[in-house]
């Protein structure tokens, strides 16, 4: 019989799912005010989206590095470098009248962002109980779509295309007072003796999980796309007023998290992960491929669905598979390795996304969205045994 978790280890949760959703203030803040950023510079929607691929291969690369060094240093002090640096950016570029100045200020607020996710695996894996690593790491996407939502429905009620620049200096100052709010909690994970950095390691490590690492880069292409656009594309529909556009993007990130609690269900259920990922991102593709078929309110009710479901296979395939599949003290590691993959890829989907959507429309993008979570599901099927032999099944 699993043991539940103690309160002190609820509270550790609880304190990493806060923090960690807050962070998204400081990331897709700039989703919301795309068209506007792109109005107010003189630039096509293309050149602006720049922004989102610039921030996703930055955090990409970032992400990699931020996890090796998570392995080795304290996590708590990577996440209060990243809260105060991301922070900063911000509010610097509520200030910024170039598109270049702001490219290179996104950079780094890729590098900030990066010092959150991997460090906090590794406080997980270090303070918990084997027997509760797969059941917890189900609950970690519950925290980037609620930040999503939350951000999405800020921005999108105080951000007008007359006053983008405040969609980023007011997470600036929410930023700190989330940094305030880490620093007070002094979570970290125990003190370990370091055997340094090797790259024979590090190598060995990625052949482990290249199957992973290759199906998230496929689906972070898609997710990513649709946190950087998918306020644009319920804009173009006619259907909502502006100002309500934040509210009904960040509605169909609260019907996602449904999709969260289908996955963790079904994982706690069966015990299957990779299972269950296969079988969420078919329903995702499927819902997407329908969308090039569909127009009206009832596809913002398909773009639901494949949020629901896109979120929670996603989920599984950044949270739970990388802590299944890391070795003894490199949950930070290995964690770092697959989000680089899903992000640096996902950066991607800022130019292309843009110019495809001004090229062929958005029929082509669902289209495509849905061929890249098919191959997805494919790769995970055909690993699918590799979960027996790890520590969620014994």
């Amino acid at each position: 019989m699993r043991t539940p978790l103690s309160k002190q280890q609820n509270m550790m949760v609880g304190t990493l799912l806060v923090t960690y959703a807050l962070y998204y203030l400081g990331r897709v803040n700039i989703s919301m005010v795309l068209p506007a950023l792109a109005l107010d510079l003189g630039v096509s929607r293309a050149e602006v989206g720049a922004l989102g691929t610039i921030f996703f291969w930055v955090y990409g690369i970032f992400h990699f590095i931020s996890g090796e060094i998570g392995s080795h240093v304290s996590p708590f002090r990577l996440v209060s470098i990243g809260l105060l640096a991301s922070a900063t950016v911000n509010l610097v570029f509520a200030f910024q009248s170039s598109l270049l100045v702001m490219l290179i200020l996104w950079g780094l607020n890729g590098i900030a962002q990066s010092g959150g996710w991997s460090p906090m695996f590794r406080i997980l894996a270090e303070r918990l109980d084997r027997s509760h690593i797969k059941r917890v790491s189900t609950i970690m996407p519950f925290s980037y779509v609620f930040g999503t939502a939350i951000t999405w429905v800020l921005i999108g009620a105080v951000a007008t295309s007359e006053n983008w620049r405040i969609a980023f200096w007011l997470p600036g100052i929410i930023l700190l007072l989330v940094l305030a709010y880490w620093r007070r909690a002094g979570i970290d994970a125990p003190k370990t003796k370091s055997s340094g950095i090797r790259l024979s390691t590090m190598v060995a490590e990625a052949r482990g999980i290249a199957f992973v690492m290759l199906a998230a880069a496929l689906s972070g292409f898609v997710f990513n796309g649709t946190i950087i656009w998918l306020p644009s594309y319920i804009l173009d529909t006619g259907l909502i007023a502006e100002n309500m556009v934040g509210a009904v993007a960040a509605l169909t990130q609260v019907i996602a998290i449904l999709g969260l609690f289908l996955a963790r269900y079904r994982v706690v259920r069966s015990n299957q992960v990779f299972v269950t990922a296969v079988q969420l991102f078919s329903a995702a593709a499927i819902a997407f491929l329908l969308l090039t078929m569909t127009r009206g309110l009832f596809a913002i009710v398909v773009v639901a669905f494949a949020l629901l479901a896109l979120n929670s296979a996603f989920g599984l395939t950044v949270s739970s598979m990388p802590l299944l599949l890391a070795p003894a003290g490199r949950a930070s590691s290995t964690t770092g390795a697959v989000n680089m993959m899903s992000t640096f890829f996902g950066g991607m989907a800022g130019f292309s996304i843009g110019g495809l959507v001004e090229l062929s429309g958005w029929s082509a993008v669902f289209a495509f969205w849905g061929g890249l979570l098919l191959l997805a599901a494919s790769l995970i099927w055909r690993y699918r045994h590799v979960e027996d032999n790890q520590i969620g099944t014994r």
